[in-house]
Order: C-alpha cells, then structure tokens, then sequence
C-alpha cells in the first residue's frame, strides 16, 4: 500500500471515528437539554434561543456532515406576524413516537433558533398518544385551521397524518412552507 492510500484510509477512519463520537454526543445533549417532559403549550411564542444543540447544529454546518436531521443550509425567514402550524409524522418513518416527538423537537429548536419570536403550533406536542387517529386529526385540523401557514419537514409526504394536514391546507387556502432539511 502507497502513502496516498494509506493516508485516504486513515483520514476515513478518524472521520468515521468523528461522526460516531458526534452522534452519540448529540444522544447526550438531547437528553440534557429537552429531557424526557412534554411541552404541553399550544402556541410557543419564544426569544432569542441558544442552546447546546444550536451550537452542534452549526459545527455540523460548518463541515458539512450529514447526519440524520439534517443541517445544510438555512430555513427561511418567517414573518413575526403569523402563527406557523408544525406538521412532522408521529408514526411513520419507522420510528417510535418518542424518536419522531425528538426529531420534532429538534426541528422546532432548529426553527426557532433562526426566526426568533415566532408563533408556533406543536400538535406532536399536544396530541396524547393513544388517542384515535381519527380524533387526533379532527383536533390537528382545528389547530391547523388558527394557523397563517403551515410548515413541512422533508418526508411529509411519507406520513398518513401530514398529508391529510397537507390537504386541509389545500382545502383552506393555508400557506405551506415545505422545509429541504428535516
């Protein structure tokens, strides 16, 4: 084996080794910082928020790592003025409910960080688990319908619930802000 070769090989390896150390550090921030309570506000106006995870999300960034939520590029500026309706899968995805009710999380974090002082509504949040899919939905359509927009992660279109939410918008007029990072 050549130099060339050899250096390629170990700089694979000390990536590999990086990421894996990322990844479970970011386990450990999660926990830290969100805990395993649910937020149970219907609509969470917020400040400026710098947490631990923003600071990870933007070294990610910064070398352009791909991990699971992803950090490339930038969500766009929402108004102030507007409530936003969060659609995200509660089921779909092959994830639990508690992994989706994470990655939730961790996108609403992500949003808030850069629009600070929007107005958000977090059915993920609010909706019990276990209830009726029927009846989680009539309750979704409500909240969607107190929304200016609603806003949709990368794979919506994936998940049962969030296209029924995406038709409501249809049906409503709603505007629909469609997310290339999830």
């Amino acid at each position: 084996m050549d130099m060339l070769t050899l250096l390629i090989v170990l700089m694979g390896v000390v990536t590999l080794l990086w990421i894996v150390a990322s990844y479970t550090e970011i386990e450990k921030l999660k926990i830290t910082v969100y805990g395993a309570g649910n937020k149970k506000e219907v609509i969470q106006p917020v400040g400026e928020v710098e947490t631990a995870l923003s600071r990870v999300g933007e070294a990610f960034k910064n070398v352009g790592h791909a991990w699971e939520v992803t950090f490339a590029g930038r969500i766009q500026k929402l108004d102030e003025s507007k409530i936003y309706y969060l659609a995200h899968p509660c089921t779909t995805g092959g994830k639990s409910i508690k992994e989706n009710k994470l990655r939730e999380e961790f996108l609403y974090q992500r949003i808030i960080n850069e629009n600070p002082g929007i107005r958000i509504i977090r059915p993920l949040q609010i909706i019990p688990e276990g209830m009726a899919h029927e009846e989680a939905m009539r309750r979704c359509f409500n909240m969607l319908d107190a929304a200016h927009a609603i806003i949709l992660p990368m794979g919506w279109n994936q998940s049962n619930g969030c296209t029924q939410e995406h038709n409501r918008a249809e049906e409503k007029d709603i505007e629909k802000i469609y997310l290339s990072t999830n």
